[in-house]
């Protein structure tokens, strides 16, 4: 599109035509839009933030504020709000208006970060960062650079507590001058807050965004911002913790953080009994289950290593199918701001199935299809470690097919979600999983042995197929043996947090 023919279309778009364009955005697109056209300016950003705060809360958010802002900008309206239609890639509506995205996307350079015609070159570094950012990335982002705000700024604090809409906290900030944007070359502008937190938590291409940004846009060499390399501050490691081990941990990993771990859940089952209602009588175990002696030596065992890594550690004793369920889903509920989760589930079991203390088994499968249905943990490592024997399931003819697992309504809706899941077993189907009265069982055990002698430089399949062999090499009195085994759909090597 030559620039005349640019032109030509920016000046037949019409003020009313914003009313649909308004309408065509979904909130979240708003939202950045919104940041993208009013943020440079102190009063126009504390108006779009008190606009924005009442839609959050309403259901079907309606506004005018494309229109608005039009009134407000006579002569500069149109080249500004299709770059920043651009930006966040509302192709449709930029259809609707007569432009085609291919000419445009040659114009305006949407997919290059720190380049703008119109829009303030730090505004788009930012809108990219919050579209580029996990929800768990953000969380942490308004947790840390918030409490600092807090710290330094007097005044009501926001009452706005969703990290999907980056841009709010954002637009405050701004309103409160803690970060600054500068003049249209971003020369006066300080956004240190954001890049100290960006480098501290090991998203560097994302400081060096802002960083360049200032840069290349400076007029000339004498007003270049001169940042220092990017580093990643490391926790000092203690004598059984080398930092020479941490140096050989692979490229493009994803390392767990000790602040923010995750909650590590243990359902414990020593004691079973078959005290349940009528209609869940059919659920029941064929035959009376036995107390697991030396079960709790395995729930120490997990308590002290995972807490050891950081983990908040939640211990729960005899809890029945459905209570299991309940503590489950309450740790998925509360990890949206965290790096990780495990559930680890000491109990009896049968083949793809572990019992409640109730007797009522639960499908293993299902228990997974829970943790990995949660949006706040999609893309987040999710550990799910079952001790629990897992020969044949009990003959179903019996006694009017007794015994089946209990089937929970849960379901995932694509395959993606079951990324970064990984489920160790105790041992391979069909077999019994060993236990020691007095020890503990082999698995549980051998794990816990090599979290604590090879997390410092060993990803987590590595050390899984560390506590395969050293359990496949164990031998009983009577020669019993056992093999454990796991499934893993990480897409990158992960590392458990650095251990005290």
């Amino acid at each position: 599109m030559a620039a005349s023919n640019l032109l030509t279309q920016l000046d037949a778009i019409d003020q009313n035509d914003l009313v649909y364009v308004e309408r065509d955005l979904n909130f979240a697109q708003k939202v950045g839009l919104c940041f993208l056209l009013y943020g440079d300016d102190h009063s126009d950003a504390t108006y779009i933030l008190q606009k924005l705060l009442p839609m959050t809360r309403s259901e079907f958010p309606q506004s005018d504020l494309l229109l608005q802002y039009a009134k407000s900008r006579p002569e500069t309206w149109k080249r500004r709000l299709v770059e920043a239609l651009c930006i966040i890639g509302a192709r449709q509506v930029l259809r609707r208006l007569g432009l085609r995205w291919q000419e445009l996307r040659v114009h305006y350079l949407p997919h290059i970060g720190g380049i703008t015609l119109h829009v303030h070159p730090l505004l788009k570094s930012l809108y990219r960062i919050c579209e580029q950012l996990s929800l768990a990335q953000s969380g942490r982002l308004v947790l840390d650079v918030g409490e600092k705000v807090a710290r330094q700024q007097a005044g009501d604090p926001l009452r706005f507590y969703d990290p999907s809409y980056l841009e709010i906290f954002l637009l405050d900030w701004l309103t409160r001058g803690c970060i600054r944007l500068g003049d249209i070359n971003a020369t006066g502008s300080d956004v240190q807050l954001l890049i100290e937190h960006l480098k501290f938590n090991d998203l560097q291409e994302h400081a060096k965004l802002l960083i360049d940004t200032i840069n290349s846009n400076a007029p000339d060499e004498s007003q270049v911002v001169v940042d220092p390399p990017l580093t990643i501050k490391r926790e000092v490691q203690s004598d059984s913790q080398p930092a020479a081990a941490y140096s050989q941990r692979r490229k493009n990993a994803l390392e767990l953080s000790r602040e923010n771990a995750g909650i590590a859940l243990i359902i414990n089952q020593r004691e079973f009994h078959q005290k349940v209602s009528e209609d869940l009588t059919k659920y029941l175990s064929l035959n009376r289950l036995r107390d697991r002696v030396g079960t709790d030596i395995d729930k120490g065992r997990l308590t002290e290593v995972f807490s050891s890594m950081g983990y908040k550690v939640e211990a729960h004793n005899d809890v029945d199918h459905l209570g299991i369920v309940q503590l489950i889903r309450s740790a998925c509920d509360r990890s949206v701001l965290l790096d990780s989760l495990v559930v680890c589930i000491l109990s009896h079991g049968f083949e793809e199935a572990v019992y409640g203390a109730n007797s009522i088994a639960l499908r293993i499968t299902d228990i997974e299809n829970v943790l990995c249905s949660y949006e706040n943990l999609y893309n987040k490592p999710k550990f799910l470690i079952i001790q629990a024997c897992q020969e044949e399931a009990p003959n179903k003819g019996e006694r009017n097919e007794q015994a089946l697992p209990f089937k929970l309504n849960v379901t995932t809706q694509s395959p993606g979600q079951h990324v970064n899941m990984v489920r160790a077993m105790s041992t391979v189907n069909g077999f019994a999983a060993l236990r020691h009265t007095h020890n503990g069982s082999w698995f549980i055990q051998c794990l816990c042995d090599a979290i604590v002698q090879h997390s410092d430089s060993e990803h987590i399949a590595d050390i899984l197929t560390i506590v395969t062999n050293d359990v496949a090499e164990k031998r009983g009195k009577n020669d019993e043996s056992m093999v454990p085994k796991f499934n893993s759909t990480f897409r990158q090597h992960v590392y458990l947090p650095p251990r005290q």
